[in-house]
């Protein structure tokens, strides 16, 4: 542990020494009420660290909306994986554009029937494969800007390339939790709209479980349905938000997407921030809401 990180304070969860000045555990992401540990010799005191932000009373959805302005405009490297997530999405579409242009050019050149059948089948399985890396890659960069945001909410100025190199460590539980999700809210859906909506509802926080608490697949979904169903209003106040701020954002990307030249390059930065904005928000909920059936869950 860095000098910089040394303690007398220990997350009351899972033991790990708390940041001096940070409001939550780094370990595991939770909100606790730090203890002491014998450890360390009692501190002299000290005033509020400048580098954290400050502790709130009032840890309401609104709050949150707030801190979360603060913390993007403070840290705007978040910013950052949505807008590279965006780059690579943009190779991956010319490459599978180009690859099937190319491919039904040489079955028509073929001039057979079998041939623009086949430059069909590989346009199909170009497609599903382009498809697949498209929603990595965007899985990829909303786990990385998890961990930034779990930094940021701690008063320690998220680092990028941890952020990565963090995700990809845990990257079979990230997908692992995404793919169950998805095929949950998939059945759900299948029985009418609204069951699916309501599936994504309380499955809302599993990347974060997965990420910030070290839960497996199924254990990172399960805490997620309990704090929704424990905290159905606040989340629900989440939901809301996130739906109002998003009309606000498609209003002000119609008025830039009508400016020529740089209307369309401040679109994307705007949909970026945005994007690192909303995670940020999530998080700073999730690691608020009071814990009662959900405490149960132990990390893994």
């Amino acid at each position: 542990m860095s000098p910089t990180e040394r303690s007398d304070l220990a997350c009351a969860r899972c033991g790990s020494p708390i940041t001096a000045g940070a409001t939550y555990c780094g370990h595991c992401g939770l909100p606790v009420t730090p203890v002491r540990d014998p450890s360390f010799p009692a501190p002299p005191p000290a005033g509020p660290s400048p580098s954290a932000p400050a502790a709130e009373s009032d840890t309401d959805v609104v709050s949150a909306f707030v801190l979360g302005a603060d913390l993007v405009r403070r840290y705007p490297a978040m910013v950052l994986p949505p807008l590279i997530a965006m780059a690579f999405v943009f190779v991956v579409l010319a490459i599978f554009f180009g690859s099937a242009v190319a491919m039904f050019g040489f079955g028509a050149l073929a001039g057979r029937r079998s041939g623009i059948a086949s430059a069909a089948l590989g346009s199909v399985v170009l497609a599903l494969v382009c498809g697949a890396a498209v929603m990595l890659i965007h899985l990829v960069s909303s786990a990385v800007v998890v961990v930034m945001a779990r930094e940021a909410l701690a008063g320690r100025p998220p680092a990028m390339g941890a952020a990565y190199g963090e995700v990809l460590a845990r990257l079979g539980a990230v997908v692992g939790a995404s793919v169950l999700g998805a095929l949950i809210i998939g059945i759900a859906s299948l029985f009418l709209f609204i069951p699916g909506l309501v599936a994504a509802f309380f499955l809302m926080f599993a990347l974060p479980a997965v990420l910030l608490e070290r839960l497996g697949p199924v254990d990172g979904l399960k805490r997620s349905a309990a704090l929704v169903g424990d905290n159905a209003g606040r989340a629900f106040g989440l939901v809301v938000g996130a739906v109002l701020a998003s009309v606000g954002v498609w209003f002000a990307s119609l008025i830039l997407h009508a400016l020529w030249g740089l209307g369309h390059l401040i679109s994307s930065l705007l949909a970026s921030a945005f994007m690192a904005y909303l995670t940020v928000v999530a998080v700073r909920v999730f690691q608020t809401l009071p814990r009662g059936r959900a405490a149960s869950l132990g990390a893994s």
